[in-house]
């Protein structure tokens, strides 16, 4: 298939073989995206909302929730906007033709742009905010951290709507493999997505980097456990994206792309959806499964744990349990018996007392909502004496 074929803005009809293939298999990796995603979406709207108002009237002190959840919440949020996007190939299998100029080729090009940017946008904002958190110990107060997300989803759909501001006939048309911005306006791709979406790939690539090198050299268990599982993050991110990028630059650099290079791509960039799922419900069990009560204030280093016996209620402090095992010298099995005639026998005599004392240690670790509370205690205490 020629390179004008591919990048022709109009309809296509009946599709190549190869092209039908190519998008039944991202259409079934957009569904699989747009289930896990929507499951996990339900999950942390639960949390939010319901959870959210038990914990604001059983624990006031605990009234707002936890950053990093609402987060992921937004996050997930962008991943069901692209995988819907990549969904919509469903329609051009069932009619063998991806056709321009229809309600569903425009629906699938504001999806793809409003989806990707926003999924870029938010994996970036993760990042910074982990970053903030573990170096420099600094989170946002609540009405900032929410302002920021206002304006982070103001700016995905913004970057849309100049687009169709600028060309509002014809500027979501069929660009390749599916339909997304027409491939005459270069600048409008590059400037109202690709930049940003290469940005977020950059930022998330280089935030990551500094702080696994950081944790690397801190030898505290959350600090061990955050390095080993902080790698998967900008991997998963880049792997997925990274493709689509390096295809649509070409394309726009006038070299020759094949719609079965654009399904890979396509295929790799709507797995985000479902990757990000699997990974934050495995390496972030604790924030998004965990007990609700305390997560107001967790460390990010805490938001890593993965033991699936981790509460967050812990208690900390030493327990010592001291235990003596009284046995007669005869030899015979162990026995309780009233504390004097255990040491003198049922006629006062003495008798011999083998005794085997167990002391049992157990350590149990801080809260991390305490944790948190006594940094910024001590980080105050600095500012004071300073």
């Amino acid at each position: 298939m020629s390179a004008c074929t591919v990048n022709k803005p109009s309809t296509l009809a009946p599709l190549p073989n190869g092209l039908h293939h190519g998008l039944t298999a991202v259409t079934i990796l957009a569904l699989l995206s747009l289930v896990t995603s929507s499951a996990l979406f339900l999950h942390l709207s639960y949390r939010l909302l319901v959870l959210g108002h038990r914990r604001r009237t059983n624990h006031p002190q605990h009234a707002h929730a936890n950053q990093f959840i609402i987060l992921i919440f937004n996050l997930v949020l962008a991943d069901i906007q692209q995988s819907v996007a990549f969904a919509l190939n469903a329609e051009w299998i069932t009619t063998n033709s991806i056709t321009a100029g229809t309600a569903t080729c425009w629906a699938q090009g504001w999806f793809v742009s409003t989806g990707d940017l926003a999924s870029g946008v938010f994996t970036f904002a993760i990042a910074v905010h982990s970053f903030a958190d573990i170096v420099c110990s600094y989170r946002l107060s609540r009405p900032m951290f929410l302002i920021t997300i206002a304006l982070l989803w103001t700016f995905v759909y913004l970057a849309a709507l100049i687009g169709i501001a600028m060309h509002p006939a014809d500027f979501y048309t069929r660009a390749g493999s599916w339909c997304w911005i027409n491939a005459a306006y270069i600048n409008e791709r590059l400037w109202l997505h690709y930049f940003w979406v290469i940005i977020s790939e950059f930022g998330t690539l280089v935030i990551y980097t500094i702080i696994l090198l950081i944790l690397s050299k801190k030898s505290s268990t959350p600090a061990s456990r955050a390095a080993k599982l902080i790698v998967a993050y900008p991997i998963i991110y880049v792997v997925c994206t990274l493709p689509l990028v390096v295809a649509r630059l070409r394309s726009m650099a006038g070299q020759n792309v094949s719609f079965e290079e654009l399904c890979v791509a396509g295929a790799m960039i709507t797995s985000n959806g479902w990757l990000d799922v699997l990974l934050y419900c495995l390496t972030r069990r604790a924030l998004i499964f965990g007990s609700d009560e305390m997560l107001g204030d967790i460390t990010a280093l805490d938001t890593f744990n993965t033991d699936s016996n981790w509460r967050p209620d812990f208690a900390f402090g030493t327990t010592t349990t001291i235990e003596a095992n009284r046995q007669a010298a005869s030899g015979g099995s162990p026995t309780v018996r009233p504390s004097m005639e255990a040491l003198f026998g049922k006629h006062g005599r003495s008798r011999s007392v083998k005794t085997e004392t167990v002391v049992e240690v157990q350590s149990e670790i801080m809260p991390p909502e305490a944790v948190y509370l006594a940094e910024k205690s001590r980080r105050k205490r600095v500012r004071m004496e300073k």
